[in-house]
């Protein structure tokens, strides 16, 4: 069995590498790509393009409001794309679900709750604030 791929898109170098270990800590042996913009997202998905969860931040360079949740699931539509955001607003959850969101986890949540989240969407699962 091939090791799990995870892509981790997000343009803030320290939240991305605390997203990165939440997903360490859900699936220790994942091999993970990181991109810092819309651009080098769509690069990693045609690079990976089964990747087995994209953890993908709501605002980076390159992205208006969905289109790089509308894009990954229109051309990947297999994938499991978990949201993450700064932007906790009931309306911006609901959104990100209608658009095809696997899951939602806001930046402040704890990286055990990120951890968490990453592990049942992994499973199958969806996963959004209560």
């Amino acid at each position: 069995m091939s090791a799990l791929t995870i892509l981790i898109a997000d343009d803030h170098p320290l939240f991305r590498a605390a997203v990165l270990r939440a997903s360490q800590d859900a699936q220790p042996q994942a091999q993970r790509v990181e991109a810092a913009s819309a651009a080098t997202l769509e690069r990693a998905l045609q690079a990976h393009p089964d990747p087995d969860l994209v953890l993908l931040d709501l605002t980076m360079p390159g992205a208006h409001g969905f289109s790089e949740l509308l894009h990954s699931r229109g051309e990947h539509p297999q994938v499991p794309v978990l949201m993450i955001s700064s932007n906790e607003h009931p309306r911006v959850i609901r959104r990100a679900r209608q658009f095809g969101a696997t899951g939602f986890a806001p930046n402040s949540a704890p990286a055990e709750v990120v951890a968490r989240a990453v592990a049942d969407v992994l499973d199958g699962g969806r996963w959004f604030p209560r």
